[in-house]
């Protein structure tokens, strides 16, 4: 499973997911800057489980038609629990996340939501 973090993503949510053994690009790094319709235009992303704590992606899949990742995780959680968000990931991924969804995760738990017919995901 291939990740693809957002440039919003904490440092330390990337490190425990790379401690973890998870495959992951850090769009930080890789491509700092990049827009979200740029992300999401990228010939490969349907390979890509997308982590973010941008709900922008969801509006851009939901009701502007852009390409969907594999699945979206979308962390609510606050920027300063970034350990407890990384734990929550971590057990999310090792448990297995069904691809065409977007997973919110929240303090209460998950809320998953279906990508609409026709989106393009893997």
């Amino acid at each position: 499973m291939r990740l693809l973090l957002d440039e919003n993503a904490h440092r330390i949510v990337v490190e425990r997911l790379r401690d973890a053994g998870f495959e992951l690009e850090w769009i930080s790094v890789t491509t700092p800057g990049a827009s979200d319709p740029e992300i999401l235009a990228r010939p490969d992303i349907d390979q890509f489980i997308l982590i973010t704590n941008d709900s922008d992606f969801g509006d851009l899949i939901f009701h502007h038609g852009l390409p969907a990742p594999k699945t979206i995780l979308y962390t609510r959680l606050p920027h300063r629990a970034a350990e407890q968000t990384a734990a929550r990931l971590i057990a999310l991924l090792e448990a297995g996340v069904p691809a065409g969804q977007m997973i919110t995760l929240t303090k209460n738990g998950e809320r998953t939501k279906p990508f609409p017919p026709g989106a393009h995901h893997g």
